[in-house]
């Protein structure tokens, strides 16, 4: 018996030699005995198949974040991270850039960085933040990973038209306006802006009556605030600002740079005072209004806390304070996380009855990612509370083209995700080429790669089952032994035939084997 066996061993060894070529990566493993033909070493093994990514543990939260946040499941699936993470410095050079307006020269932008980035989305669409919901990251659920990338990607692109190109926290006074023929509309922007700008009045604008009612804040009319954030542009602004009484507040002369004061100077909303217009926006997404800032307040700062809820900043009271988003200590983290709990609270959590959030998401991803209905629909829902062309009365979105050819641009050329494909639905019945399939036992375990692109575009590996051929019902039960066999199938056509070959020797020795044993 044992010289049959040394003799079959052999054959294997022969047929393996003649077929192999130098590119070949094929690697046979029989009775513990390894036959390599030009691949690394692998341990054999009886475990089952794993086809978990290398994990890493969390990033720590910094010093000065919040400590409420649970830590995460070590058993989660880190693939949607892992990816982002492989696309680090791709997304520094393309997605978080700013622009200095007087210049025109691009540089990192050190408002949003990469780090905080990851950070928040650690928090929002994997720990959670005390809410029922989360934003749409879709982490360990399966090949679905890809719709959380798209969500990132419009959730970017917007960010990017609001805040990282000009790197700044607060909401620039962007919109000129003025009162002719006394006064002509250009190179002059009201101080009155803070109160609203497109004809919207930040603070009028409450949570719709009902249960949602309460979590407004209230327009204090002996609030004082002057923002942090200043455009670069040659004779910018000045920040924005609220203050009681001033019925006068004037306009800023961009051309002379200066500000001209005492002048009944209306924005395009009809305000001359800036009295309790302390609402403009804030963060990546520039969180603006009465309603909006009030719910940050219930779900992430004071106010919530003081009703029992598990808040991430619980000294924090964005009602009191609203610029507590960019000048407070927690400032450095709450420019992501005020941004990721709009986009998941409001943006997210849209539906009327013909547009539902994630039904959109899914048919984006489905029709080949070329469709513009779903950035165009976030995009409007973000700046202007519905979806639907022609929905508002302010017109349509800002910058709505930009969004749109930020948004592609981060699907196409910073994600690649036409490169990404989903899993199927059932496991192929013959291995595909490019494919791993192994059997590992329980004394050791294979260490995967670090996750790549190349390892995303094929997630899911065939087994054995697919390959294996049923014995007929004349043949003997036998025990089953304890071979491995390992067969790494390269990512070349032409050596599938040989292969192949393999494949069937392979299948033609264990019924011998059995047979004589």
């Amino acid at each position: 018996m044992s010289y049959v066996l040394k003799l079959l061993s052999y054959v294997v060894l022969i047929t393996t030699t003649k077929y192999n070529t130098s590119t070949s990566n094929t690697c046979i493993i029989v009775n513990a005995q390894e036959v390599d033909t030009n691949t690394p070493s692998i341990i054999n093994t009886d475990a089952p198949i794993t086809n978990s990514p290398t994990t890493n543990k969390p990033t720590s939260s910094p010093s000065d974040s919040p400590s409420t946040t649970p830590p995460a499941s070590p058993t989660q699936d880190r693939l949607v991270r892992d990816y982002i993470q492989s696309k680090k410095n791709i997304i520094q050079q393309r997605v978080l850039v700013s622009y200095n307006r007087s210049s025109g020269q691009a540089y990192p932008s050190t408002q949003y960085t990469f780090d905080r980035l990851t950070q928040s989305l650690q928090t929002f669409g994997i720990d959670g933040f005390g809410a029922d919901f989360k934003f749409h990251l879709y982490e360990g659920d399966g090949d679905k990973y890809i719709l959380g990338l798209i969500n990132l990607s419009a959730f970017l692109a917007n960010a990017m038209v609001e805040s990282i190109e000009d790197d700044t926290c607060d909401e620039l006074n962007w919109e000129e306006a003025g009162n002719p023929p006394l006064i002509p509309y250009d190179d002059k922007f009201a101080i009155s802006n803070a109160c609203g700008m497109e004809g919207r009045s930040y603070q009028d604008e409450n949570c719709a009556l009902g249960t949602n009612e309460f979590l407004s804040c209230e327009a204090d009319i002996n609030m004082q605030v002057i923002a942090v954030s200043r455009g670069t542009q040659v004779n910018a602004p000045p920040p924005l600002k609220c203050q009681p009484g001033n019925n006068f507040a004037g306009y800023w002369d961009i051309a002379r740079g200066i500000e001209v004061a005492n002048v009944e100077f209306p924005n395009n909303g009809g305000r001359t005072d800036t009295e309790a217009c302390c609402w403009w926006g804030r963060g990546a997404l520039s969180t603006k209004g009465v309603c909006n800032i009030g719910k940050m307040n219930y779900y992430l700062g004071k106010r919530g806390a003081e009703l029992g809820r598990s808040t991430l900043y619980p000294t924090v009271d964005f009602c009191k304070f609203p610029e507590s988003t960019c000048a407070s200590a927690f400032g450095e983290s709450l420019r992501w996380d005020s941004a990721f709990f709009e986009w998941s609270e409001r943006v997210q959590r849209y539906e009327t009855n013909d547009w539902n959030f994630e039904d959109q998401l899914l048919h984006f991803e489905q029709s080949g990612m070329s469709d513009d209905a779903f950035i165009n629909g976030v995009s409007r829902i973000l700046s202007r509370g519905c979806h639907k062309s022609g929905c508002s009365e302010y017109g349509e979105a800002r910058l709505l083209n930009k969004r749109r050819t930020y948004f592609y641009m981060i699907i196409n050329d910073v994600f690649d995700l036409k490169s990404l494909t989903r899993r199927p639905t059932t496991a192929p019945s013959k291995p595909t080429i490019g494919t791993t399939i192994s059997i590992e036992s329980s004394a050791s375990q294979l260490t995967p790669s670090p996750l790549s692109q190349d390892d995303l575009a094929a997630q899911l590996r065939p087994t054995l089952s697919g390959m294996a051929s049923q014995p007929s019902t004349s043949e003997k039960t036998v025990a089953p032994t304890t071979w491995t066999t390992l067969i790494v199938i390269e990512d070349n056509a032409a050596h599938g035939e040989k292969q192949m070959i393999l494949l069937e020797l392979l299948a033609v020795m264990s019924l011998l084997l059995n047979h004589i044993i």
